[in-house]
């Protein structure tokens, strides 16, 4: 049992939820150092960006190829499209929200069907979390926790986790944990920070890409540090 839900959880929040992955609401550029898996000193280049209702996050190796990528678009205050892509092992997923049912397809496993999951409570994903987040930051200060569910597109499911804040200096320090005491263990924990006004300076813990191939990943831990908003909006879409 200790196996089966290690394997299945090995894979979770993700400094694209910076999308982690976005710092202040305009987006921002990072750079992430990796700090695990064999891949120690790797470094990657990370943008973030918001336009309209598409928010998104691109990882980038030094010589400016894609790593990874995570983008989702909203409407009326909640995600309706998601993308992850990690360009590296060939991973394409996509998931799709009507109502309360959430459709996820790996467009890069076409003998594969689609996934289903109903969507309870608050559902986020991908470059989301940071948002939500930065909205709520007076509750977390004030000492309040923050309850929500976390799409795990890669497993096919979605998964509870718990906020709370504490202060770091004149920052505030958000760290996650997984709501339920079971699956608790096996989460790699991650922390976010933001200054003052909302901006995102860090966060430490699962980054978005992975080494390995697309049926053999292997999960990379390190710390994404943000600079200061700028503009990064574009015109291109989910498709």
């Amino acid at each position: 049992m200790r196996t089966m839900v290690a394997s299945i959880f090995a894979i979770v929040i993700t400094a694209s939820a910076v999308a982690m992955p976005s710092t202040a609401l305009e987006g921002g550029r990072g750079e992430a150092v990796i700090r695990s898996g064999g891949a120690e000193g790797l470094r990657y280049l990370v943008t973030a960006s918001r336009c309209a209702d598409r928010l998104s996050t691109e990882w980038r190796h030094q010589d400016g190829s894609l790593a990874a990528l995570e983008e989702v678009e909203l409407a009326d205050g909640r995600w309706t499209r998601y993308r992850l892509r990690r360009a590296n092992v060939g991973q394409d997923l996509r998931a799709e929200r009507r109502g309360d049912v959430v459709t996820i397809i790996d467009a890069s496993r076409p003998d594969r069907g689609p996934a289903r999951l109903t969507a309870r409570g608050t559902l986020l994903a991908g470059p989301e979390l940071v948002s939500f987040l930065q909205a709520r930051l007076a509750e977390l200060r004030a000492g309040r926790s923050l309850e929500f569910q976390y799409l795990l597109a890669d497993r096919g499911t979605a998964i509870g986790f718990i906020a709370r804040g504490r202060l770091h200096g004149e920052d505030i320090e958000v760290a996650l944990e997984a709501s339920s005491a079971l699956v608790r263990p096996f989460l790699p924990a991650t922390t976010f920070r933001f200054s003052p006004d909302g901006v995102l300076r860090q966060v430490v813990g699962r980054m978005l890409p992975v080494l390995g191939d697309a049926r053999s990943q292997k999960a990379l831990d390190g710390v994404l540090k943000m600079s200061g908003p700028q503009s990064t909006c574009n015109k291109k879409s989910l498709s």
